[in-house]
């Protein structure tokens, strides 16, 4: 009996062991269900208020057809709610809910979750029409000053009354102003003196931004140039970069300047919040600008101004600032030529200006300058471009006709090759000039260097190249970068000798089918596309081009269809693939070109090169910049074969590694062959190779060195004046080091280095002293550090008369930037002033408690972008205001941070445009 009673007791325990079990396991994904959908009910119940809300705004008025289209939704959400709701609760009890559960084609809970998210987002749609609906015609708040009362820089006179229309338009209630005009005529002028000036006059807007809408833009290239323009995070998609703009500027007043509008871009797709005009207090406002009214009327701009040529004294006044007021005045003959010459400039201000430059280089004879009226009257070139009349594109010609030299117009002419309104960097311009053979020969590359920048200064003296904006240090306008304007661009595209084809920046997403566009086309470009595919077809037209040049940078999917078909353009000299996703392998069809001289395969994920590379026996110039892995590997004898090989940069800031020791082929070659390498960017793993590349200076020029490792090394002996004699090889030419993963405990830079600009450590967990003299660091223009957890303050960055940049990262140990006399930093009265500094990124230093540790003022005349993350213990920024006429400083940083900040005054609090994450 006992037995048969154990074996019972038995039974039900395993019994009850197997329901715990088997009902454990189940209930989670049930009780998953009862949550998801009581927060399905909870955002029906918000939606049904919204529709009400909405319902009482619109009572009494005609239901426009958009809040009909969403009350259907509603309704039919609601309908779908009642119908998982029903399923829901009818299976109440846990067997029939089991069943339910394995036996239907769509769990409750799956259900749920898919329709909350189909409700959040007609709820979020909701508040955009209720938005809509609240927003009435009202004024926003006074402007601070009347515009007439605003004081302006000179040479702002014959633009005075436009801006003055348009800085009253941002008090009135109108919500969106056209400026329109014809090319040349000065609107995007207009809408920079507006940015630069705006918050003078309305300060009540949280941001001023100017957005480039050039001819073919999508919506991909505006969300870039708004991400940019506001210091956004990039998004991997466009619908999640239209949200993540929609979320930043939802809540703000806003101005935005549409520039160089072609047909209405779709704004909310872009991610710019809707409607316009004053909106629950904030004021949202838009100046578009165009060639033409009818642009601006669809954009939705009820007022307009048009922007007229100038008058004949106002543009008499224009010409003759530019062309030189003395040489003119001082003789009547010349003074008479010179007013019909500036009268063939149509009074547009563009030509006013490059035409009067283009003058002031002459002799001031009178013969010269009726030598110039003649060709301006006689010319009779005809144009296909649309908007650009046979006149304007004579003004472009005579302009680089009268440019001191072949090599500049040349260079001039090569800037159109980049998209339109491009804001394009010197650096990226001058190589591009250097690989397409634009400049002269030079033995030194950097004096090629220099030698291109000064083209762009000259060229910007001609007026024929403005100054572009530089993003990522929020400057505009920059000396860091240049831009064509497009009537000049439109131009040099027409008057470029031989034929090319561009269609750069146009969102191309396959290359041009159409034969006719590649035959005989000499330079090409179609960069900063997003080509995907490269169908047969495709193929079949590229069949017959030989260009000479090739720009596809910026594809960053590039298909390797298109690779394969460029392998027979054997006239090609000039290649650039730039960022275009190659991945790991490297594209052997490349090998083929053999008349390539220019190859830039950087910012791709290039494993190895092969042997066959040494085909290219005219390559002068191989970059594999910021590649996604530090080593590439380089099968010995390479290098010897490429022996016109001037420029090799296997530089990268990368710490993706995937072999050891990859570089002794490199060097080998280069001991052996003798060869002269001008400028080399390389990797090393021990000061045993610095040494080496020291003993082959000044035939083989290190300008970039990464360095890892070190063998142990306790000391940074590259920048120490101690090692001079074995390294100084290096030293001399070194321009940009990077060093990390090392055991240093020390950096003593006294070594003459008079070339360093850009240094940048990393993971050096050991370093406690870092200390340089000024023959080391008076160039230096960049300092990044991050994961330097043993250092605790950069006092010595405070005696860098150049730098531009410092970002310091990951360093635990950091209490503060610049420490006091005790660490040879200055005396607490003492003004410490940052010349030239203009990006400081100050991220995840949790114990950094001040900028100054004696409470010292600091002077920041050039700062423009401030980014601050992960400091909780910063709450004080030292800065005193800035002069009058200084830019703000856009700071970056969490909102918790910035409401807790402490401000010696309102006066530096109003320095700064904050951009909350």
């Amino acid at each position: 009996m006992e037995m048969q009673l154990a074996a019972v007791l038995g039974s039900l325990a395993l019994g009850g062991a197997l329901i715990v079990l088997f009902f454990g396991k189940w209930w989670q994904p049930l009780a998953d269900a009862d949550k998801r959908v009581k927060e399905l009910d909870d955002a029906v119940e918000a939606l049904l208020q919204l529709r009400a809300d909405l319902l009482k705004q619109l009572e009494g008025a005609p239901e426009p057809e958009q809040p009909r289209a969403w009350l259907r939704r509603v309704q039919d959400a609601q309908d779908e709610v009642a119908s998982i709701k029903a399923r829901h609760d009818a299976g109440q009890l846990y067997v029939i809910r089991l069943l339910q559960y394995f036996l239907t084609t769509g769990p409750v809970e799956g259900l749920a979750e898919k329709q909350l998210k189909i409700v959040r987002a007609i709820q979020e749609q909701g508040v955009a029409l209720l938005e809509a609906a609240l927003a009435t015609p009202q004024a926003p708040p006074p402007l601070l000053l009347q515009p007439e009362e605003l004081e302006l820089p000179p040479g702002t006179g014959s633009t005075r009354a436009y801006l003055n229309d348009a800085l009253r338009f941002l008090g009135d209630c109108d919500a969106a102003l056209g400026v329109w005009g014809t090319g040349g005529v000065g609107k995007t002028t207009l809408l920079k003196q507006v940015r630069d000036v705006c918050r003078r006059v309305a300060p009540f807007f949280d941001h001023v931004f100017l957005v480039a809408a050039s001819r073919d833009c999508t919506v991909a290239d505006l969300q870039s140039e708004v991400v940019a323009v506001l210091g956004l995070r990039e998004a991997p998609t466009e619908q999640a970069q239209a949200a993540g703009i929609l979320s930043f500027l939802r809540d703000k007043s806003f101005l935005l300047l549409l520039d160089g509008v072609w047909e209405r871009p779709d704004l909310e797709r872009v991610g710019i919040p809707q409607p316009f005009g004053v909106v629950a207090g904030r004021v949202r406002k838009v100046i578009v600008s165009s060639r033409s009214e009818a642009v601006c009327a669809d954009m939705g701009c009820r007022n307009k101004i048009k922007m007229e040529c100038m008058n004949e004294e106002d543009a008499w006044s224009l010409f003759e600032a530019n062309a030189g007021e003395e040489a003119i005045r001082g003789n009547t003959q010349i003074s008479t030529l010179a007013r019909q010459v500036a009268a063939e400039c149509k009074g547009l201000p563009l030509f006013l200006t490059t035409t009067g430059r283009a003058m002031s280089n002459k002799h001031n004879t009178a013969d010269e300058w009726g030598d110039a009226l003649d060709k301006l009257k006689k010319s009779q070139l005809t144009s296909s471009t649309p908007g650009l009349d046979k006149s304007t594109q004579a003004l472009v010609k005579f302009c680089l006709d009268n440019l001191e030299s072949d090599t500049v117009r040349e260079c001039l002419l090569a800037c159109a090759l980049w998209p339109e309104d491009h804001n394009i960097s010197r650096d990226e311009l001058v190589q591009c000039w250097i690989g397409l053979g634009l400049l002269p020969n030079h033995d030194d590359v950097d004096e090629a260097l220099r030698f291109g920048h000064t083209v762009v200064s000259v060229l910007e003296l001609s007026r024929l190249l403005e100054q572009g904006d530089n993003h990522r240090y929020n400057m505009c306008p920059s000396d860091t970068h240049v831009r064509l304007h497009d009537v000049v661009r439109d131009a040099a595209l027409q008057l470029a000798p031989g034929k090319w084809l561009v269609r750069a920046g146009v969102g191309l997403r396959e290359p041009p089918r159409d034969e006719a566009l590649w035959r005989d086309a000499q330079r090409v470009s179609l960069m900063h596309n997003v080509i995907e595919e490269a169908p047969a077809k495709a193929g079949g037209a590229l069949s017959d081009a030989q260009p000479a040049s090739l720009m596809l940078q910026c594809n960053r999917a590039l298909p390797r269809k298109m690779i394969q078909a460029i392998q027979h353009f054997a006239k090609l000299t000039y290649l650039d693939l730039e960022d275009t996703g190659i991945l790991d392998t490297f594209p052997m069809e490349i090998c083929c070109l053999v008349n390539l001289e220019f190859l830039n395969l950087s910012k791709n994920r290039v494993l190895a090169l092969p042997m066959e590379l040494g085909n290219l026996s005219q390559l002068k110039y191989l970059h594999l910049r910021d590649n996604y892995y530090i080593q590439i590997t380089i099968p010995p004898g390479l290098i010897s074969r490429l022996g016109k090989l001037q420029v090799l940069e296997l530089f990268t800031a990368s710490i993706v590694s995937v072999a050891d020791d990859y570089i002794a082929p490199v060097i080998d070659d280069l001991e052996t062959s003798g060869a002269r390498m001008p400028s080399l960017g390389i990797w090393l793993d021990n000061t045993r190779d610095v040494q080496r590349l020291a003993r082959l200076a000044p035939g083989v020029r290190a300008r970039s060195i990464h360095l890892r490792k070190l063998d142990g090394a306790r000391s940074l002996e590259l920048l120490s004046a101690e090692h001079a004699a074995e390294l100084g090889g290096v030293q001399e030419g070194l321009r940009e080091l990077v060093v990390y993963s090392a055991d240093i405990e020390e950096i003593l830079a006294d070594a003459h280095a008079p070339r360093l600009e850009v240094v940048k450590f990393g993971f050096l967990t050991r370093l406690r002293v870092m200390e340089w003299s000024h023959g080391a660091a008076s160039n230096l223009r960049e300092v990044a550090l991050g994961a330097c957890h043993s250092l605790t303050h950069m006092t010595w960055v405070q005696h860098l008369p150049c730098l531009e940049l410092l970002n310091l990262s990951g360093c635990n140990g950091m209490t503060r930037l610049i420490g006091g006399v005790a660490d040879g930093g200055s005396a607490a009265d003492e003004l410490l002033t940052f010349p030239r500094l203009r990006l400081l990124a100050l991220l995840g230093l949790p114990k950094l408690e001040a900028i100054r540790s004696d409470g010292g003022e600091c002077s920041f005349p050039e700062l423009r972008r401030l980014q601050v993350r992960g400091c909780s213990r910063l709450r004080c920024i030292p800065m005193r205001p800035v002069a009058s006429g200084q830019g703000k400083v856009r700071v970056e940083g969490d909102k918790h941070w910035w409401n807790g900040l402490q401000w010696a005054s309102d006066d530096v609090k109003s320095c700064f445009v904050p951009v909350l994450l």
